[in-house]
């Protein structure tokens, strides 16, 4: 078990990084906006890749004005959401497509499937680039994702707890990484987001909300939608869309605890509007 939880805690690893290169701000909040992560930030990268890690047929998109964009989401994901909250016009187009000046206001370059490792040294290498306003994002409880519930099977609670505690480890450490690296780089603000914790309060304060099964139907194996299938109608209720990539109303939730936190453990040192306010 302790092998096949392994791959997930990588490939679930979600960032996002707000590089502010200009001194001040006005509306948007922050002049550029860039991401790093995976599928739960992907908008469009692996659309022209040779991967089954897609997302841009139907019932992808269905809520979102485009249609089937390559969100891994019925609608917006969670950068999206973040993006809104920073009054940015628009959504941040994927390094896939972004061309010109637009690249200025930031680039998507998450893609469905990538993973971390501690050899990449990734947040150091952005410091060095010059970013210094950097949001990290935890793990979700993957064990407790409609893939993870029914992987478990027979073995059931006891499966999901061992795995979730894995995340939970994995992500106080993350949080521990974060209070270093802002006392050993100089003039780096780096913000750590409990997306664990904010996820949980969020199947807590909706009693009718539907955790353990997907909104789509999926394919086996691969836990995405299964294509053209017809979806829940309440998609509202449900807290996952396919086997493991939230719902639009999931994705909005977190990111608005993200943004302004509700509880002080949802985000460390501070949230990420206090992060945009920062000179």
């Amino acid at each position: 078990m302790a092998r096949e939880i392994v791959k997930p805690l990588w490939t679930l690893f979600s960032a996002i990084f707000l590089i502010y290169l200009v001194n001040g701000a006005a509306q948007p909040q922050v002049p550029c906006y860039f991401i790093f992560g995976d599928s739960l930030s992907d908008s469009g990268n692996n659309n022209g890749l040779f991967t089954v890690a897609k997302a841009n047929f139907r019932p992808y998109g269905i809520d979102f004005p485009r249609g089937p964009t390559g969100r891994f989401s019925n609608g917006r994901n969670l950068v999206d959401a973040v993006a809104e909250l920073l009054g940015l016009g628009s959504y941040i187009p994927p390094f896939a497509t972004a061309r010109g000046k637009e690249i200025l206001k930031g680039v998507n370059y998450a893609s469905g499937s990538a993973g971390i490792r501690n050899e990449t040294g990734r947040q150091v290498t952005l410091y060095n680039f010059g970013a210094r306003k950097i949001v990290l994002f935890g793990l979700g409880a993957i064990g407790s994702a409609p893939s993870e519930v029914a992987a478990c099977g027979t073995k059931g609670s006891s499966c999901v707890a061992y795995i979730n505690s894995a995340v939970q480890i994995f992500n106080g450490r993350l949080k521990s990484l974060v209070q270093e690296l802002n006392s050993n780089l100089r003039n780096a603000k780096f913000i750590y987001i409990d997306y664990y914790g904010i996820g949980s309060s969020y199947a807590l304060s909706r009693g009718s909300l539907i955790t353990n099964v997907s909104c789509c139907g999926v394919k086996d194996g691969l836990n995405t939608c299964i294509p053209f299938q017809i979806p829940c109608r309440n998609r509202t209720r449900f807290m996952f869309w396919d086997g493991i990539h939230p719902t639009e109303a999931t994705n909005v939730f977190i990111a608005a605890r993200a943004y302004k936190a509700e509880f002080l453990t949802d985000a460390f040192p501070y949230d990420i509007h206090s992060l945009a306010q920062l000179s």
